[in-house]
C-alpha cells in the first residue's frame, strides 16, 4: 500500500484541507436553520399533524448530518464501512417488506455479493467491481434453482436481482468514488445535494401543495416540490461545483448544469422508486428508526439511484481521478 492510500483510506488529518468540504459541512446543517422558519413563515398554511412531522424531521438532521459526515472526514476506509453498513440495512428493511427474507440462500447471495462490491472498492480493483454484477446475479439465480421449487422461481430471482442491483451495486458507487484522491468534497457535494431536494421537496410541496406529482403511487408528492428540489440541487451544484472541481473539465458552467439536473432527476426517481415499492406491498413505512423520516431505506431512497448516477456523471464530464493500482492485492 503507498503513503498516498494510507492517508486517503485511514488519515483524517487532511479531512479539511480541500476548502469545499468546509462549506458543504456547514450547508449540510442548513436543515436545522431552514426547519424552524419554515413552521414559522408557513404556520396558517400548514396543519399540526405537518408541524409535528416537521419537527421530528429536524431532529431526525441532529444525527443523520454527522452519520454521514464522519466517515467522510474520517477516511476513505471509513465511508467504505458506512456505506457496507448502509447497504446491509437498506437490504434487510427490503427482504423484510418483500418476504425474501425467507429465502436464506438467496439472501446470502445477495449479501456475499455485497461484501465482494466494497472489498473491490477498498482494493481499488475496478475489473472485481465490474464482475460482482453479473456473478452475483448468477449464483441468486443457480441457488434458486438447485433448490429444486420450481413454483415461485422467477419471482424469488427477480426480487433477490433487484436487491443486489440496488443495495449492492448502485449503493457501491459511494464506495467507488473514494478512491479519488479528493473524494472528500465531490462525496459531500452528493450527500448535500440529496439531502437539499429532500428539504426542498418536503418544504415547498407542504407550503405549496398544487398538483400532485404521481397521484397514484404517492399522493403526497408534488410537481411544484419536485421542481423546487431540481432548482435547489443546480444552484447548489453550479454554485459549490466550481470550488469542488476546481482544475477539471467539470468546473465549466454547463457541464455543472448538467450534472446538477442528473443528480435532481435521479433523486426524484429514487424516491418515487421506494414509494412505489411501499404502494405495491401495501406498506406505508418500514421503520422507525430514523425520527420522521422512517427507516434507513425510507431515508436514502433517493441516494440509491443517485450514486451511480454521480459517479458517472462526474467521471464522463472529467471530474473525476481515481488512483491509480489496486491497494491490497496489486
Amino acid at each position: 500500500m503507498t503513503d498516498a492510500a494510507r492517508d486517503r483510506l485511514i488519515n483524517p488529518l487532511a479531512a479539511l484541507d480541500h476548502p469545499a468540504t468546509l462549506v458543504l459541512l456547514a450547508l449540510a446543517f442548513a436543515p436545522l436553520v431552514i426547519g424552524p422558519v419554515f413552521l414559522k413563515l408557513a404556520r396558517k398554511r400548514i396543519t399540526t399533524e405537518t408541524r409535528h412531522d416537521a419537527r421530528r424531521r429536524a431532529r431526525g438532521w441532529l444525527w443523520v448530518v454527522p452519520a454521514m459526515a464522519a466517515p467522510v472526514l474520517l477516511g476513505a476506509a471509513w465511508v467504505i464501512v458506512g456505506v457496507a453498513a448502509l447497504s446491509a440495512l437498506c437490504f434487510r428493511d427490503f427482504t423484510r417488506v418483500t418476504g425474501l427474507f425467507r429465502e436464506k440462500l438467496i439472501c446470502y447471495a445477495v449479501l456475499l455479493g455485497m461484501a465482494v462490491i466494497q472489498f473491490a472498492a477498498l482494493d481499488n480493483f475496478p475489473g472485481l467491481f465490474a464482475a460482482a454484477f453479473p456473478l452475483t446475479i448468477a449464483c441468486v439465480a443457480g441457488f434458486a434453482a438447485a433448490q429444486d421449487r420450481p413454483k415461485g422461481y422467477l419471482q424469488r430471482v427477480a426480487l433477490g436481482a433487484v436487491a443486489f442491483a440496488l443495495f449492492g451495486s448502485c449503493l457501491g458507487h459511494l464506495s467507488y468514488l473514494a478512491n479519488d484522491p479528493n473524494y472528500r468534497p465531490k462525496l459531500a457535494l452528493v450527500l448535500v445535494a440529496v439531502g437539499f431536494w429532500d428539504v426542498a421537496r418536503y418544504v415547498v410541496g407542504k407550503t405549496v401543495r398544487g398538483r400532485q406529482l404521481a397521484p397514484n403511487t404517492t399522493p403526497d408528492r408534488t410537481v411544484a416540490g419536485s421542481v423546487a428540489g431540481a432548482v435547489v440541487v443546480l444552484a447548489l451544484v453550479y454554485g459549490v461545483g466550481p470550488l469542488v472541481f476546481a482544475g477539471t473539465p467539470l468546473e465549466n458552467p454547463l457541464p455543472l448544469l448538467a450534472l446538477g439536473a442528473l443528480l435532481a432527476v435521479a433523486a426524484q426517481l429514487g424516491d418515487l422508486m421506494l414509494a412505489s415499492i411501499k404502494r405495491d406491498t401495501g406498506v406505508d413505512t418500514l421503520d422507525n428508526v430514523i425520527p420522521g423520516h422512517g427507516g434507513v431505506l425510507d431515508r436514502f431512497d433517493s441516494m440509491i439511484l443517485v450514486a451511480p448516477v454521480a459517479y458517472h456523471g462526474i467521471s464522463f464530464f472529467g471530474g473525476l481521478n481515481l488512483e491509480a493500482g489496486r491497494v491490497l492485492t496489486g
